[in-house]
């Protein structure tokens, strides 16, 4: 990746790769004029129930600046009862026309997306033979969970059935993905509120304590082992959303079972990294901003990185720059290029 940030992308909108009983499912890729570009796969946060694929920071500009390919892909949001509207704490967009379901329908999707990417990465032009996948709150759960279960069927099990886990796209390509970019994501949903207005109870189609396999079953963090990619993780130490025990506890279990990775606290930041209350929470949009604001935010970095006997060791993040943009692009460096 060069400096040059001057770097022309073609942009392809609204691009179909899906079509579920609910509705199609689109993408939006950003392409930089260069040879060969990696892939990475960006999955928008709205805790599983709002937001779009929109709502990605600036893709042109570090499809650019990274030269990497950007897509940023939908997946279908999770329904609320109509008996529970009026307890759920959070926008919704009746605008929002993105089509719904109940998990894994949300992991499904990303994973055909992955496929799809790779099915026609000659077309658009990229390399989607290592790809990353970057998720912020519960894209970054799914962009997580995508990384720890290699194939989409991997997840059958008491909670989730094969039939729930169908390929309908692309189902020769492999949805594995080599590197994961998450902010603040949620890694361990046993460690959510047993409330049935909960967005994890709403993605999972009901409480905790009702549905404590699925809750299990859909955590990243249960998935983890040797054969995990390598995984960058940014928080907020006062995420009072998602809150940083999740990063913690993955970071842990990455040590444990062997797997580099990266770890940013961010002092005195919430959730999207504001500096006040969730009141103050735009959307991942303007998230890069926020991170590289001056002066640069208070942060702790640790990282564990593992070698062979008599090898050497590399760090993911060579030079340990700050949270953003830079640390980013050096850790798809080491893992997609």
């Amino acid at each position: 990746m060069s400096e040059d940030t001057e770097v022309e992308v073609e942009v392809h909108e609204d691009v179909t790769y899906a079509t579920r009983d609910a509705g199609e499912l689109g993408l939006d890729l950003f392409v930089p004029a260069v040879d060969d570009p990696p892939l990475v796969v960006y999955v928008h946060g709205g805790g599983w129930i709002a937001e779009t694929r929109d709502n990605v920071p600036e893709p042109e500009r570090y499809a650019a600046e990274w030269e990497c390919a950007i897509a940023s892909v939908s997946y279908r949001l999770a329904a609320i009862p109509d008996a529970l509207e009026d307890g759920v704490e959070f926008a919704i967009d009746p605008a929002n026309d993105t089509p719904r379901g109940v998990f894994p329908d949300q992991f499904v999707d990303v994973k055909a997306a992955i496929r799809w990417l790779r099915a026609n990465a000659d077309e658009y032009g990229y390399d989607a033979t290592d790809v990353a996948a970057w998720g912020a709150s519960a894209g970054g759960h799914l962009a997580l969970l995508a990384g720890v279960v290699d194939d989409v069927e991997a997840l059958a099990g008491d909670a989730f059935s094969e039939a729930d886990l169908e390929k309908a796209v692309a189902p020769d390509e492999s949805g594995a993905v080599q590197a994961v970019v998450d902010w603040y994501g949620v890694a361990d949903l046993t460690l959510v509120p047993d409330d049935p207005t909960d967005p994890a109870s709403l993605l999972i189609g009901g409480p905790k304590s009702e549905r404590e396999a699925a809750f299990v079953q859909a955590s990243p963090v249960t998935h983890v082992s040797a054969e995990t990619p390598p995984v960058l993780c940014m928080h907020g130490r006062e995420d009072a959303v998602v809150p940083i025990e999740h990063s913690r506890v993955l970071f842990d279990a990455l040590d444990e079972a062997g797997v580099d990775a990266a770890l940013y606290e961010l002092h005195d930041r919430n959730h999207v990294w504001v500096t006040g209350g969730v009141e103050e929470i735009e959307s991942e949009r303007v998230a890069m901003e926020l991170l590289t604001a001056d002066p640069t935010p208070a942060q702790s970095i640790t990282e564990t990185v593992h070698l062979e006997e008599g090898g050497s060791a590399t760090s993911l993040i060579d030079g340990t720059p700050p949270a953003g943009p830079d640390a980013i692009e050096r850790f798809l460096e080491r893992t997609i290029e």
